[in-house]
């Protein structure tokens, strides 16, 4: 009898663990989540869900980053993962983080990375380099990045439209190698 409440006390722990439901329907920015950040976040957790999600992120709704928004989770033709403007006035807008990276290489500073990533879709959802950031230090070398996961998974079928992209010009150094979403790679 022992081994039996054992066995089903480790299943209900492992069963907690996996509990996670995938994403999937309306979302709302804020809302359901602070900011389109904790979103992302969520959405690589736990994946997308039958007939994918939609993340409504309200007119007028802005956002200063501490650093990249990386997403890794990938949606599929049926399955797709949008991330829209909602209601009337002006796009929700992503302020920058300060900037890192003086030299763009294998690591380059950005707003938005799709990391292998398909079927994401960004409408109406502007980005402006913070005032702060005039060195080319601080300046963001990328608005929305598509990049590889790794040779065999890049970025395919994305769409990004109606977003009003805002970069400081003064990086104007040629990249010393192929960028890269993360430093560790």
């Amino acid at each position: 009898m022992k081994r039996i409440v054992t066995i089903t006390v480790v299943l209900a722990i492992l069963c907690a663990f996996n509990a996670h439901a995938q994403l999937a329907g309306i979302k709302t920015i804020p809302g359901d989540y602070a900011k389109l950040a904790d979103a992302v976040t969520a959405l690589n957790a736990q994946g997308v869900g039958a007939g994918g999600v939609t993340f409504n992120v309200a007119a007028g709704h802005t956002e200063t980053l501490t650093g990249k928004i990386t997403v890794t989770a990938t949606g599929t033709a049926a399955n797709p993962v949008i991330f829209q403007k909602n209601g009337a006035g002006v796009n929700p807008r992503l302020t920058s983080y300060a900037g890192t990276v003086a030299t763009p290489s294998v690591i380059a500073d950005g707003f938005i990375v799709l990391a292998g990533s398909d079927y994401i879709t960004f409408d109406g959802i502007d980005l402006s380099e913070a005032a702060a950031n005039t060195t080319t230090t601080t300046v963001m070398e990328f608005g929305y990045g598509l990049f590889l996961a790794s040779a065999a998974n890049g970025s395919q079928n994305n769409t990004i439209k109606n977003c009003t992209i805002t970069l400081n010009r003064i990086q104007n150094t040629a990249w010393t190698a192929p960028g890269s979403p993360h430093p560790e790679q």
